[in-house]
């Protein structure tokens, strides 16, 4: 009993399906034509609007024309048009702009003749109903399953809404095309003000070749629909067979099923054969989601239906089939795909749409409520994106799910976390409580910061500019702590691949490491904690993308030794380590070269004073430069002769004479300038986050 009203059910839904795809048939067919009508009628904008359009395309056309030629202004290095070459070719498309509705009449004109060719050619099997192709359907398949009175008609169903379901979406691609096709005329102005120059001319091919490509396909919506209805007249007659004595229901419906997804994919054929097509049309596979949808619920109303597929080798096997279809559809969406979509405010969706997608992102916005966590995929969906397209994922699901993108958040506390196309920002919070601001930035969006950033690789594999403020922001640039043993070479190696082989590091404070190498000993200041110092430095890069400033080492003035006998040694010792100083010397005087300086003397009293460049900046008034045979380099101001008159003392008192202190004349020499110490770097200022700039698309 429950078999016979569920067939019944079956074939009234059937039915109604063939009649609303036989309604819906005339109504888009009328859609059909290469002539304007229906835009017009339809849309009375766009053709009240041609107006505004031409005198925007003239307005562009004119800017683009007096661009170039303000560019000729520049010579051969802005490589600017020959301006009497612009000046007629931009005459001449403002005259174009202004017969751009008569060019394009004409050219729809020359379309309509393939397009009412292929509408005159006379079949007589197209005249047919979706309710004949039903009674023929069923009549087949009662048939071939007679012993099995409830499969024939929920296999009917099946085969009817599937032909049905793609007949509806070709016919609303034909309609798509043909809306494509109108935008363009009362576009074209836009497209013939880019004519004008030789700059924007390939827009204007482009958009040609375009106009071409859409027509042609315009002119193959006929091809497919009346050869389509032909099949479908053609099986009514003879109910699938073929001459051959072969054919079948299955074989028909196969062959008429894959000739409406070719004519539905056909945009796309034609663009990988390089014609400038727009792509039009909804994602494939929808029949099949819809077909089952329809057999689910009702399925799930009739109990001994359902046995059918429950039980026996056949059931078995249509499981295995849903299973893998299940698994095939799951693959193609990201991991959590519904519970993303569930969060995401703004953006496109990840999951399927309509009302499954609607079940899929309620549940989805449940398990986000009850503890959900982004995995990494679902979280790149949005942050590798453009922002535009990207939407954005907030809250406490973001703040729990970041980590699983950004690894290197793992040990910290998040809030605050708004992850959108390309930026992400939190607020994160290490084990002793210090919070910092965190911003990251996508390198593929957005170019190198010119601000202390580190570089650090998300789960997806894109990199990211990093950067932190606030107290806990010196975790976020820090290198590991090194002791300045031998044994941590590798490590040093891996944290600073360029650093030269050999260099041991020793922490000195937070953001400061001592380098010692076979050049000598010098300080590296963190960029994050230090300004750039004005002293000779180089610029080392961390494996973290973090910038030190690696200071020059000093330089090591030989140990001079004190007393008028050691003269002879000290100019032996100055002459070996100074070889490109020339001029004679009678006396080194080395009391300041713990200092970086010391100094020498001549035989007419004059002298020359060593400053170590890596610590002294160079003086205002002359000076020059010598390298002593390390290859480091040394200020050498040059001194003049002088007389000083100096007080006399005795047993550490001034001596008077004549009412005042007695002095004596002391040979000296006189500098016209003394360089000044570089300052050590200053501690950098805690600022605000400067996001980098946009790279331009």
């Amino acid at each position: 009993m429950l078999d016979w009203i569920f067939e019944g059910i079956i074939d009234w839904v059937a039915g109604i399906a063939s009649s609303i795809m036989d309604a819906i048939s005339g109504l888009f067919l009328n859609a059909l034509g290469t002539d304007m009508t229906a835009m017009e009628e339809y849309f009375p904008f766009v053709s009240a609007a041609f107006d505004v359009m031409q005198y925007m395309a003239w307005a562009l056309l004119f800017l683009i024309c007096v661009w170039q030629l303000f560019r000729v202004f520049g010579g051969p290095i802005t490589d600017a048009e020959n301006p009497w070459q612009l000046v007629v070719r931009s005459c001449l498309f403002g005259v174009l702009v202004g017969y751009a509705k008569p060019i394009f009449a004409l050219v729809l004109e020359i379309a309509r003749a393939p397009y009412t060719a292929l509408l005159d050619v006379q079949l007589s099997g197209e005249d047919f109903t979706f309710a004949g192709l039903e009674e023929v359907i069923s009549n087949g398949l009662v048939t071939i399953a007679s012993t099995i009175t409830v499969i024939a008609p929920l296999l009917l169903l099946i085969l009817l809404i599937s032909v049905g379901w793609n007949y509806f979406k070709l016919l609303l691609e034909t309609v798509e095309r043909y809306i494509v096709v109108g935008v363009l005329c009362y576009t074209s102005p836009l497209a013939f003000a880019m004519g004008g120059s030789k700059a924007t001319s390939q827009i204007f091919a482009s958009w040609c070749r375009m106009v071409g490509s859409q027509l042609l396909l315009l002119v193959l919506n006929v091809w497919f629909l009346r050869a389509f209805n032909s099949s479908v007249g053609q099986y009514i007659a003879n109910g699938g067979a073929l001459t051959s004595g072969q054919g079948s229901i299955f074989l028909w419906f196969f062959c008429a099923l894959a000739f409406l997804k070719t004519a539905q994919r056909f945009d796309s054929y034609l663009a990988s054969l390089g014609l400038n097509v727009a792509q039009t049309g909804s994602s494939m596979g929808m029949e099949m989601v819809m077909a089952a949808r329809v057999l689910s619920g009702i399925s799930g109303g009739a109990k001994s239906a359902g046995n059918v597929f429950k039980g026996g080798s056949a059931a078995t096997g249509t499981g295995a089939a849903a299973s893998g279809f299940a698994s095939a559809l799951s693959g193609k969406f990201k991991g959590n795909s519904y519970v993303r979509d569930a969060v995401v405010d703004g953006g496109q969706r990840m999951g399927m749409g309509g009302s499954v997608g609607f079940v899929g992102r309620a549940f989805g916005g449940m398990a986000a409520r009850n503890g959900a966590v982004l995995t990494g995929d679902s979280i790149a969906s949005v942050a590798s994106r453009p922002e535009n397209v990207s939407g954005s994922i907030a809250g406490d699901i973001a703040d729990r799910s970041l980590a699983n993108y950004m690894p290197q958040l793992g040990g910290y506390t998040l809030s605050d976390t708004q992850i959108t196309g390309g930026h992400i920002s939190t607020s994160a919070t290490d084990a002793a409580g210090n919070a910092s601001s965190v911003e990251l930035f996508n390198a593929a969006q957005y170019e190198k910061p010119n601000v202390p950033h580190s570089v650090v690789t998300a789960s997806d594999g894109s990199t990211w500019y990093q950067m932190a403020s606030g107290e806990g922001s010196g975790a976020f640039y820090d290198a590991p702590t090194f002791t300045g043993s031998a044994d941590e070479a590798s490590a040093v190696a891996s944290a600073f691949p360029g650093v030269d082989g050999g260099t041991m590091l020793r922490t000195v404070d937070d953001g400061l490491m001592e380098a010692t190498s076979d050049s000598g000993s010098s300080l590296w200041y963190n960029s994050a904690y230090y300004d750039e110092p004005d002293a000779p430095h180089e610029v080392v890069t961390a494996a973290n993308g973090v910038d030190w400033y690696a200071m020059q080492p000093p330089a090591e003035a030989p140990a001079f030794e004190a007393g008028e006998e050691a003269a002879a040694y000290n100019r032996a010792v100055f002459q070996d380590f100074m070889p490109g100083y020339a001029q004679p010397v009678t006396a080194v005087e080395g009391e300041g070269r713990e200092d970086g300086h010391f100094a020498v003397r001549h035989a007419d009293g004059s002298g020359t004073a060593f400053y170590d460049t890596a610590i002294y900046a160079p003086p205002r008034g002359d000076y020059q430069v010598y390298e002593d045979k390390r290859g480091q380099q040394w200020i050498a101001i040059h001194c003049t002769p002088g007389v000083e008159q100096r007080p006399v003392y005795q047993d550490g008192k001034p001596v008077y004479e004549n009412g005042g202190v007695k002095t004596t004349r002391v040979e000296t020499v006189k500098y016209g300038s003394t360089p000044g110490k570089y300052s050590s770097p200053k501690k950098r200022a805690k600022s605000e986050i400067k996001p980098p700039r946009k790279k331009r698309r």
